[in-house]
């Protein structure tokens, strides 16, 4: 998955009218748009992708090794909350959602203590292609599932990583994607979740070139909320170019509101 390409230049003025909201929950950006046509479009468009990092992430190698090392730092803390002192080994089951090209799968997930296997979900045959390629000699890598994100019934994972993809789908879908998450989850199970966010007070309509939207830290936690999960603790990408009109990145560890 890639990040947003940067927001729109300088600030935007409000909108003239209140826009809509959808019921018991915050707007959705894709109101009123085609769904089906846009994932289509998006789809067409990630397999047109050269599969580098550099094309996955749209930053520098700078960048995206400050992105994993805070990600890394994000999970070394939920991993401790899990694990308590002398716990076992957690996780051991990974799912890494949006895997595009396996980059997360080997540089983050796969050097979690303890990790027996991870499976990859990515919908894009040319990228899940090239992730097969660079994970092949990797035992516990299991299975890639050539799935988007709405259409997937996940199984019983003590971790389900998902980083830049909630902000290519509705609302609506985020929250039957969580619910159903929220099922299988077992005892001590944990869904990450890193996104792009909205900083100002207000969000811009969806990106009509990279088809997302940045969502504020309110608009996310209120699906998390509406799917059945608390906020565990949330980290803030600190090494970030927002200066060059980047996003804000923020990371939520969720688990399930019992």
């Amino acid at each position: 998955s890639a990040a947003v390409a940067a927001r729109a230049a300088g600030p935007l003025p409000p909108p003239e009218r209140p826009r809509p909201v959808a019921s018991g929950g915050p707007r959705d950006p894709w109101d009123g748009l085609d769904v089906v046509k846009l994932r289509k479009d998006g789809l067409a468009k990630w397999n047109a992708k050269s599969p580098t990092d550099l094309a996955m992430t749209g930053m520098a190698q700078k960048h995206r090794q400050a992105d994993v090392r805070e990600s890394r730092a994000f999970l070394k803390q939920l991993v401790a909350k899990r694990c308590g002192d002398g716990g076992k080994a957690w996780p051991r089951i990974v799912l890494d959602c949006g895997a595009g090209i396996g980059r997360l799968t080997s540089g983050l997930l796969l050097r979690l203590k303890g990790v027996e296997h991870v499976d990859l979900l990515e919908p894009a045959a040319t990228l899940r292609k090239r992730a097969r390629e660079a994970l092949a000699d990797e035992p516990r890598v299991r299975r890639f599932f050539a799935s988007t994100l709405e259409a997937f019934a996940p199984q019983a994972y003590d971790l389900i990583w998902v980083n830049w993809v909630l902000m290519y789908i509705p609302n609506s879908e985020i929250v039957s994607f969580l619910r159903r998450c929220r099922l299988r989850l077992p005892i001590g199970g944990a869904i990450a979740v890193k996104d792009n966010v909205e900083d100002r007070s207000y969000e811009e309509d969806l990106d009509d070139e990279d088809l997302c939207v940045a969502r504020t830290v309110k608009h996310f936690e209120a699906l998390f909320s509406e799917a059945g999960f608390k906020v565990l603790f949330k980290r803030k990408q600190q090494e970030w170019p927002t200066d060059k009109g980047r996003f804000p990145l923020m990371m939520w560890a969720l688990v399930a509101d019992t």
